[in-house]
Formats: structure tokens, sequence, C-alpha cells
């Protein structure tokens, strides 16, 4: 190998290298939140306040909970971080607690881009939290139903651009009926089928 080949070798080793540390930065930067906080999130359902003097009942929202999960910048494919709490999502929809209950997977992004491709991204990213359910923990198709919202609902409006807008929302439906579990279908989770879902168009 000559000089101007062992150069280069060593730039894309060390191009490939620090993506690799950016990747494994990130992962370890974000939270993974555990299958106990998950399933006390989703089991119990939320009363929102109303005065008193009302007279009319209390409403009812159904339970959800924002989870932090990790893609490839632009695009579906889970990093580490992404899988790790999925997996303890994974745990969670399989537990007795919610092991007869359906569920809304929504994919949101930040406001970086534009709002077409956005809104594309996060249903994009939402069916791929649905194909990895159900390839990593039998989770049936059936109780999963996708949606995505690009950035029309950012968690932090203040800061369109924060991290914390990039997340998948999780929310027991009430019409959730007892689903006998379904075959594993053999997907490759890095890109991911056309599995439905909605889009919600991003307010120009």
């Amino acid at each position: 190998m000559n000089r101007r080949h062992f150069g280069t070798s060593l730039m894309a080793l060390a191009l490939a290298g620090g993506l690799a540390r950016e990747a494994l930065a990130q992962d370890d930067n974000a939270p993974v939140v555990a299958a106990p906080k998950i399933i006390e999130a989703l089991s119990k359902d939320v009363v929102l306040d109303r005065p008193s003097n009302s007279g009319a009942p209390a409403p009812r929202r159904d339970p959800s909970i924002s989870l932090q999960v990790q893609f490839a910048f632009g695009s579906a494919q889970l990093l580490l971080q992404g899988r790790s709490q999925l997996d303890q999502l994974g745990l969670a929809l399989s537990d007795r607690a919610l092991a007869h209950a359906a569920f809304e997977l929504a994919g949101h992004t930040d406001a970086v881009g534009d709002a077409e491709a956005n809104l594309k991204l996060s249903l994009e990213r939402a069916n791929s939290v649905k194909v990895y359910l159900m390839q990593a923990h039998g989770l049936s198709a059936q109780r999963l139903q996708t949606i995505g919202f690009g950035f029309s609902r950012l968690a932090d409006p203040a800061n369109p651009t924060a991290a914390i807008n990039r997340r998948v929302e999780v929310r027991r439906l009430r019409t959730g009926a007892v689903i006998a579990p379904a075959p594993v279908p053999v997907v490759t989770p890095a890109a991911p089928p056309a599995t439905g879902g909605r889009l919600v168009p991003t307010p120009k």
C-alpha cells in the first residue's frame, strides 16, 4: 500500500471512529425510562382538574408517556439507545397490567428542516418503533397504531430545535380489546415496511 492510500485509509478510519463516538455519546446522554415507570404511567387514567362548582364530571384523558428514542440523523434507523428504550417499552407492554390494551405510537420531530419532510419522517419512525416491538418482543400488530405529527406538537415550543421535541409518545387507547398474540414477522428494522399509520399535517 502506498503512502497516499495508507493516508486515505487512516482518514476513513478516523472519520468512522468519530461518527461511532458521536453515536455512542448520543446514546450515553439520552435517558432510558425503565419498564416499571412506563407501566405506572400507562396503567392509570388521568383525570383533568375541573372547578368543583361546575357540576359536570371531571373529564378523563388517555394515559400516555413520552420517550426519547434515538434514531440516526434524518433516518428511521434505530440507534443503540433507541433499541434499549424500546426493549424497556416492550417489557412494559407485555406486562400483565397492559397485556390486553392497545396503544398509539406517535412520532414527533424537532423543527429543523422542511415541515413535509419532518411529517413523513415522524411516521416512518413511529412505524420503525412498531416493527421493532413486533419483531423483538412479539407484540401483535393489532395492538399498535402509528401516527406522525412532525413538529406540529412540540414538547418545548420555546426551543423548537431542542432534543426533547424528538420523541415517541405512547398513548393507551380506551378501545383496546383482548387480542391473541400474533406470530413474530420477519422484518428488517433498519428498513421498516409501510405498516400503515397516519400523518397529521403540520400547520403552515
